[in-house]
């Protein structure tokens, strides 16, 4: 043949080694086996082929497989690498760094709110209306405490400033304001948070 249009073909014999020197399309892996690129190898006579590297072609795969060989052939695990999963026992997010499906009682389904439990029945987050309660009656009661030491303090101050006769008419009225505050405030019940109507804070007493 006067003209050669197409490259010389490497041809390998059952031990791996070339027996005709020429071109071949190989397929590199790194050192886990994950498939990396497809490119034209030259393959002179008696070597085989580069490490890392085989002549069968892997099929392509969706966005949540990757491409593996086992070193017996191709396989095509879960792929879910950089995407968040959620604990289903605590919530807490985690970002996946590893080849293969997602581990037992996590899921990619994202919670809606801090206080979702894992239906396992439906396979989804559902609003724990318990643990929301639980969350607001906490905040609640830090909430009465703190007004009741402010309401407590107020009423102690302005007590000794007309015990001592050295009161002013606005502080006289202030002491009844605070002691309407606090009984107001003993009245609460924390158990009905978040519907609580807080009373109104009287005027700080200046020192």
């Amino acid at each position: 043949m006067r003209y050669r249009l197409q490259p010389e073909t490497a041809v390998l014999d059952d031990n791996g080694l070339t027996i005709s020197a020429g071109w071949i399309v190989i397929y590199n892996v790194n050192d886990d086996g994950e498939f990396l690129q497809a490119n034209y190898q030259y393959l002179p006579v008696g070597v085989g082929l580069p490490a890392n590297s085989y002549l069968d072609s892997p099929h392509d795969v969706d966005e949540n497989r990757a491409i593996i060989h086992n070193g017996q052939h191709w396989t095509y695990p879960a792929d879910f690498r950089g995407q968040t999963i959620y604990s289903t026992e605590t919530g807490e997010k985690l970002t996946v760094t590893f080849v293969g499906e997602i581990p037992p009682n996590y899921t990619l389904l994202a919670p809606t709110s801090e206080f979702d439990r894992w239906d396992s029945d439906g396979e989804r987050w559902v609003l724990d209306t318990e643990k929301q309660h639980r969350y607001h009656v906490n905040l609640a009661t830090k909430q009465k405490k703190l007004l009741l030491s402010e309401a407590n303090e107020q009423i102690e101050y302005l007590t000794d400033a007309i015990d001592a006769n050295i009161a002013t008419d606005e502080e006289k009225n202030l002491l009844a304001d605070w002691k309407k505050c606090r009984v107001l405030l003993n009245r609460i019940d924390v158990n009905l948070a978040p519907d609580i109507e807080w009373p109104q804070r009287p005027k700080i007493s200046v020192r």
